[in-house]
């Protein structure tokens, strides 16, 4: 890339952040690139603007998501995602195998002699929720190390609770940190914090598949439901 300069680098900055179910397993194929053993996200880099092909397939056996004991593949989505220049695409997987684009953030053109870390650090402070570089993510990974080592769900909320209040992370961080629990209970009371910091709120109901019980999701879903309508009811009582 620096053999062509700046302005090479330009025609291929754009990104592809795909938002995927947490607890499978794919191959993602982009312009017949293969992306093998994907968990519930990925990032592509270095797009170029227009048209790319998407192909996402379920690799499935004892851990996939209820469809029998015996390994297999499955054909999610087939079909094509519009990437505009110098933008990052996040898109998600519908629960009905629909590809739909959340959010389109427009990039920042490349800057001269200068680290973009530095760049995204000096404008969005350090938290990774409000993309502060590679400080955000080794924040993430930090955070699942330490609880990985911990011993009981009790020590792993308290690590869990000064990321997520700290950093501002997505939905599906906080379902991967859910996974790293054992029991449901501590499962919600991690997700019910992390609902008022997320960066993406109209993301949080895919973090119901890292619970275990029906009770629980439908616990889950009460809340968000609750959070999501006190707005209204405060402004209804004020007026009274």
């Amino acid at each position: 890339m620096s053999i062509f300069g700046i302005d090479a680098q330009a025609a291929v900055s754009s990104k592809l952040h795909l938002n995927l179910f947490n607890d499978g397993r794919f191959v993602v194929v982009v312009d017949g690139i293969r992306y093998n053993d994907v968990g519930g996200t990925l990032a592509i880099h270095n797009l170029r603007a227009g048209t790319h092909q998407v192909k996402i397939v379920e690799v499935f056996g004892r851990q996939g998501r209820g469809r029998g004991q015996n390994a297999g593949r499955e054909v999610l989505y087939n079909g094509s995602v519009n990437i505009p220049f110098r933008s990052a695409v996040f898109a998600r997987l519908t629960d009905n195998y629909n590809l739909r684009v959340t959010e389109v953030k427009q990039l920042n053109p490349p800057v001269r002699q200068r680290p973009v870390y530095r760049d995204n650090h000096r404008r969005n402070g350090p938290t990774y929720g409000n993309r502060g570089g590679n400080r955000g993510y080794n924040a993430f990974i930090s955070t699942k190390q330490q609880m990985r080592r911990a011993s009981f769900d009790r020590n792993k909320l308290a690590i869990a609770k000064q990321f997520v209040r700290s950093s501002r992370p997505t939905s599906a961080e906080v379902s991967q940190l859910m996974n790293l629990m054992a029991f449901d209970k501590t499962k919600l009371e991690l997700a019910k914090f992390s609902y008022g910091f997320v960066v993406d709120p109209f993301n949080f109901r895919q973090v119901r598949r890292s619970l275990t019980f029906d009770s629980s999701v439908r616990q889950l879903d009460r809340f968000i439901a609750n959070q999501q309508t006190a707005p209204r009811n405060n402004r209804n009582r004020r007026r009274r």
